[in-house]
């Protein structure tokens, strides 16, 4: 997931440069606040492994989900504070278009994983017929 939005971010940065520095880096400033929320989210919830680790996984997700609004907002807060100029509008589009990028990667694991599990369903029970 981090390299797709690794990639995604350097072509929206190199892409609004034909608008100017402002845009390109108000671009890529909202994209690395989404990704770095998202990065700690990513590590935080998926600390714990196992059947036994129920209660901590769960709380794990809480707190991460946590962590990532509060990084998020902390990383608009100084983006408002700290650096001028800025092109707001496109700070949120940087941002909302690391969302819309999750969402089409997230299918497309979605999708390989079923496919995968389909084709090893159909192998047992070729396997089971022999």
């Amino acid at each position: 997931m981090l390299k797709y939005q690794a990639l995604a971010l350097v072509a929206m940065t190199l892409g609004s440069l034909s608008f100017g520095v402002v845009a390109a880096y108000s671009i890529a400033l909202g994209a690395c606040i989404y990704i770095a929320a998202n990065a700690y989210f990513s590590f935080y919830a998926f600390r714990y492994r196992g059947d036994q680790m129920g209660p901590w996984i769960t709380r794990s997700f809480s707190w991460g989900e946590s962590g990532k609004l509060a990084l998020a907002a902390l990383g608009f807060a100084l983006a408002f504070r700290l650096v001028r100029p800025l092109h707001v509008p496109l700070l949120f589009t940087g941002f909302c278009s690391m969302i819309i990028l999750q969402w089409f990667v997230a299918r497309r694991v979605i999708d390989a994983i079923a496919q995968q599990q389909t084709t090893s369903n159909e192998l047992d029970k070729a396997k089971q017929a022999d």
